[in-house]
C-alpha cells in the first residue's frame, strides 16, 4: 500500500467502524429498552454520538395515519424549541423530507431560503423513517461537532433508518402489547376482586337462608302443634 492511498483506506475503515457501531447501538436499545419513550430517547442519543453532532430530534407522524409532524424525542435542544417544531408533511425542513421520503443534507450556503428556521442551522441531516411504505417519522441532527456533514454521513443515515424504522416499528407494537397486558391484568384483578366479594355475599345469603329455613321449621312445627285434637 502506498502512502498516499494509505489515509483513504484509513477513511473507509473509520466509516466502516463508525457504521457497526451505530448497528450495534441500535441492535442493544431493542434488545433492551423498557418504554418506546426510552426507545426514542436511546435511539438518537446513539445517532447524535455516533454521527459527532451537537443536537437532534425524533419526530413522529401523530395521531397515526395524519400528515403532522410532533417531535417525539430531543436531545440538546431547548424546550421552547422542542415545543414549537410541530409541522405538517411538506411543510418546513423535516415536513419536505417526509414528503419526499428521501433524506436531505443541508448547508448553509446552500440550504433554500424557504426553508430557514429562526434559529441558526449551518448544517444539518433530516431523513426520514419509512417502515414497509408507512411513514413512521423524520430523524434530524443539527451541526456536526469537527466538521459539516458530508454526503457519507447522509448515506450511512439513509442505510440505517431500515432499522431504525424496525426498532420503533417494534418499539410501539411492544408498548401496545405491554399497554394491553396492564389493562388485562387490572381486569382480571378487578374480576378476582369481583368474585370474592360475590363469594362473601353468597356465604351471608346461603347463612340468612339457612336462618330463614330453621324459622320455618320452627313455625310450622308450631302450627303443625295447634292443628291437633283438642285434648
Amino acid at each position: 500500500m502506498n502512502e498516499e492511498s494509505r489515509p483513504e483506506e484509513e477513511e473507509r475503515y473509520l466509516k466502516k467502524i463508525k457504521e457497526l457501531d451505530m448497528i450495534w447501538r441500535l441492535n442493544e436499545q431493542i434488545m433492551s429498552f423498557e418504554s418506546l419513550q426510552d426507545l426514542l430517547n436511546r435511539i438518537l442519543k446513539g445517532a447524535v454520538e455516533v454521527m459527532e453532532a451537537t443536537s437532534g430530534s425524533i419526530m413522529l407522524i401523530e395521531p397515526t395515519g395524519s400528515d403532522t409532524l410532533v417531535v417525539k424525542a430531543a436531545y440538546r435542544l431547548r424546550k421552547k424549541v422542542v415545543d414549537e417544531a410541530i409541522c405538517k408533511v411538506g411543510e418546513g425542513i423535516a415536513g419536505l423530507v417526509a414528503k419526499r421520503r428521501e433524506g436531505m443534507l443541508l448547508l448553509d450556503d446552500l440550504m433554500d431560503t424557504r426553508l430557514r428556521t429562526r434559529r441558526k442551522v449551518t448544517d444539518a441531516l433530516s431523513v426520514p423513517i419509512i417502515k414497509e411504505g408507512e411513514l413512521l417519522g423524520v430523524l434530524n441532527l443539527n451541526t456536526k461537532q469537527d466538521q459539516a456533514f458530508g454526503e457519507f454521513d447522509l448515506f450511512l443515515l439513509n442505510t440505517l433508518t431500515n432499522q431504525i424504522a424496525s426498532a420503533i416499528d417494534r418499539g410501539e407494537r411492544m408498548e401496545e402489547l405491554r399497554i394491553r397486558l396492564k389493562e388485562m391484568e387490572e381486569a382480571e384483578e378487578k374480576a378476582v376482586k369481583d368474585l370474592q366479594r360475590l363469594n362473601r355475599e353468597l356465604d351471608k345469603q346461603r347463612r340468612y337462608y339457612q336462618e330463614l329455613r330453621q324459622e320455618h321449621d320452627k313455625l310450622r312445627k308450631a302450627l303443625e302443634s295447634l292443628t291437633g285434637p283438642v285434648a
